[in-house]
């Protein structure tokens, strides 16, 4: 279109952030509207939070570590 200003493309960062900002505005909402539909969700803890966090990033550490070492040796 030939009034289509020039968009330039976001950081992957901005992204990042804007999705976080909106899954966090939907958990909100959410829990405005279902309320008393929500009790499944005890399980989620601080306690559980952190060891999916830890798990997840040794997890990760573990696949980069594989896949440097996979590099190193090939050269």
């Amino acid at each position: 279109m030939p009034n289509e200003p020039n968009t330039k493309p976001k950081c992957k960062n901005c992204q990042i952030i804007r999705i976080f900002l909106l899954s966090v505005a939907f958990i909100i909402l959410l829990s405005l509207i279902q309320s008393d539909k929500l009790h499944y969700l005890k399980i989620i803890t601080p306690y559980n939070a952190a060891f999916l966090i830890i798990f997840l990033g040794l997890i990760m550490f573990c696949i980069k570590l594989l896949k440097y070492l996979a590099e190193k040796k090939k050269n």
